[in-house]
């Protein structure tokens, strides 16, 4: 059974309420953003969407030897890993594979607070990943749309809870595409490091701000904390200590392994 099928399955267990399903694009593929409430939002998300979507969210849901988890993510998940703590070089190989997926015509979802906390009030800060996969893929010539969703799910279980559960009631709103003409003339005219900066930073904060009104909650312009791991995470599980895993051997294990998985999904979606 294909996980598209077994996300159908899930859907009629749940009290899940979609608006806005009309705005989702229907001529090219989108980066979609959404807030981070709990661990559930990765599984409830794809939710409301009726094709395929490949979720980024941590290398340490993917590939982390914790078998019953891992067995939620491969059933439900089109799962790419984002690794946040290997530096630069690591970051922008799962940025790299991430835009690859869109380039073949899927979207995909990512979580620019990069963490959630018990705050059911505020939506956070984003970081940039979403924007830099967004305004890379546009460069190429390939046109991608930037599609805020929100989600809120209303339930007292552990936030950190990745088994469905019946009593949650799940509301999804998926706004208008941000638009985008402006903010990639922008990027591309800054003349500094610091302007694209700017320019990455604002239209992240334009999508963030949506959400946060769509939830009636207020934005907060800074960003969640994130612990440092001190680690980079492998596919088989192992974990190498971030200075060492600069070594070319292991940044070489890792694209291989990445560009596979992610070739994996691409003939696993359009099958």
């Amino acid at each position: 059974m294909s996980k598209l099928d077994e996300l159908k399955k899930l859907k009629e267990q749940l009290q899940l309420q979609i608006n806005g399903k009309d705005n989702i694009p229907k001529d090219a593929p989108s980066v979609i953003i959404c807030n981070h409430n709990r661990l559930m939002d990765i599984f409830y998300l794809p939710l409301a969407f009726d094709n395929d979507i490949v979720s980024v969210i941590s290398a340490r849901l993917v590939y982390k030897n914790d078998n019953k988890r891992k067995k939620y993510v491969n059933k439900y998940l089109n799962a790419l890993p984002l690794e946040a703590h290997g530096g630069k070089i690591y970051s922008q190989m799962c940025l790299n594979e991430a835009k690859n997926i869109l380039k073949n015509g899927i979207s995909l979802s990512i979580w620019p607070e990069g963490a959630y906390i018990d705050d059911r009030d505020n939506v956070y800060k984003g970081r940039t990943g979403a924007a830099r996969i967004l305004f890379d893929t546009l460069n190429d010539n390939k046109y991608v749309y930037f599609l805020p969703v929100s989600i809120d799910i209303k339930t007292d279980d552990d936030l950190d809870n990745y088994i469905s559960n019946i009593n949650d009631r799940i509301d999804i709103n998926i706004g208008n595409p941000i638009e985008t003409k402006e903010y990639i003339y922008s990027y591309n005219n800054s003349i500094s490091k610091d302007e694209k900066n700017n320019v990455l930073h604002n239209i992240t904060d334009e999508g963030m701000r949506v959400i946060a009104s769509s939830l009636n909650r207020n934005y907060v312009d800074n960003y969640i904390e994130l612990t440092p791991k001190g680690n980079v995470i492998f596919s088989d599980g192992e974990k190498i200590e971030t200075k060492e895993a600069q070594k070319q051997e292991y940044v070489s294990k890792y694209k291989n392994d990445l560009k596979t998985l992610s070739l994996k999904l691409i003939n696993d979606i359009k099958k």
